[in-house]
């Protein structure tokens, strides 16, 4: 076992672990045999990522970040800020978060909380609480009407053209149907607030799902040689196959062309650049006289100064965590966690004094409630978050 878990301990820290390995990691340390080796190793992984004289924590910090992870007794305010966990179907929760703080120290402050745990955090209750978003949209039809999907019954909603605009009983909303060929193509659009998230289905059955402050505009039956939506903001989707009849995305001034395929497209006008990343098949996008092919894994940049795309390989699950109710930091900072979090929980941001100058790692749910988010960011003792209706201050502690 010993080799095994030295080899998943590599794994997870150079972040090449598979889900899988991530797993069976979290399942070996389990092990309270394992107990000695696996405190060994949390100190040969950290002390080969940053000499003791490169650490940016006071002397003792990390060992009282570990020990408010792991619950342990401490006159320390900083531990009372973590319900010990006295089940041992959660230990190895306690361990996983110990181990990402000490693998990640190295890189920057770290936050933890396990996507598979229904661990509860001590949180001081605060009159000022803001909860998390949710399935919230708003659908216009052709004709200028606005319909509330989140108020809305299940059902048909409205009747555009020959297509019905169906709210499905999981929530979805979905066309059935459709225009008879030659009539003028009838649009709609689905915008998502600040706080919202939404799923869509479009008549070809290609699923959209629309991130908070997102938007999509589409026809309500596909004819003719393309399938052509506009999107602003970001969504995922998994395009219904049509060799005879491309599927294409606009966004901004770029185009993805697919033919039936899974990607991700985050283009919102207040970050500095728009990314698409492939899941599955093949897409080809283009700007201008700039085109790139992509292949699973990878995801295109366009970088306005040099007029062309940037390529990288990207681990996916990262990209889908906010389709996938998560939060994941890696190396972020703190200006682009407050606007995702701003984007879901709507509230409005100040910064008060110096800007903390922080980045953060790790993931939180996003069924957290607002004061339970800035508790955990508070742990890493760089920040302090004040929350005043939907205003929240920031400053640096």
């Amino acid at each position: 076992m010993s080799e095994r878990l030295t080899y998943l301990f590599r794994r997870y820290f150079d972040k090449t672990a598979t889900v899988d390995e991530r797993d069976e990691l979290m399942r070996l340390i389990n092990d309270p045999g394992s107990e000695a080796m696996v405190t060994s190793l949390m100190e040969e992984m950290y002390m080969s990522g940053k000499s003791a004289a490169q650490d940016p924590f006071a002397e003792g910090k990390r060992e009282k970040i570990l020990n408010a992870v792991l619950g342990e007794n401490s006159t320390d305010s900083f531990t009372n800020r973590v319900v010990p966990i006295t089940s041992n179907r959660f230990l190895w929760v306690r361990y996983a978060a110990a181990i990402a703080i000490f693998l990640c120290l190295s890189a920057g402050l770290y936050v933890y909380v396990s996507r598979n745990s229904s661990e509860q955090l001590g949180l001081t209750k605060s009159r000022n609480d803001v909860k998390p978003g949710g399935n919230k949209a708003i659908l216009t039809l052709s004709n200028g009407t606005k319909i509330v999907l989140n108020d809305a019954k299940d059902g048909t909603l409205a009747q555009q053209g020959n297509a019905s605009v169906v709210k499905l009983a999981n929530g979805e909303l979905a066309y059935k149907q459709g225009v008879s060929a030659g009539e003028a193509p009838v649009y709609n659009t689905m915008s998502t607030p600040r706080g919202g998230q939404y799923k869509l289905q479009l008549p070809d059955g290609t699923t959209v799902m629309l991130n908070a402050e997102s938007s999509i505009t589409y026809p309500i039956a596909f004819t003719g040689k393309e399938r052509m939506v506009t999107i602003s903001g970001e969504a995922y989707f998994e395009v219904a196959k049509n060799k005879n009849m491309p599927f294409r995305v606009h966004f901004g001034a770029q185009t993805v062309e697919v033919l039936g395929t899974h990607f991700n497209i985050s283009a919102y006008n207040d970050q500095p650049a728009f990314k698409t990343t492939l899941l599955e098949g093949s897409v080809k996008i283009s700007q201008g006289q700039e085109n790139q092919l992509l292949v699973p894994g990878q995801q295109a940049v366009y970088e306005p100064g040099s007029h062309k795309f940037n390529v990288k390989t990207v681990d996916t699950d990262d990209i889908l965590a906010w389709k996938n109710g998560l939060f994941l930091f890696d190396n972020t900072e703190i200006d682009n966690v407050m606007l995702q979090l701003a984007r879901w929980y709507n509230i409005e941001v100040f910064y008060k004094g110096p800007k903390p100058t922080l980045n953060f790692t790790g993931e939180i749910r996003k069924d957290s409630n607002l004061s339970r988010v800035f508790k955990i960011l508070e742990s890493t003792g760089g920040a302090k978050f004040t929350i005043n209706g939907n205003i929240v201050t920031v400053e640096k502690k």
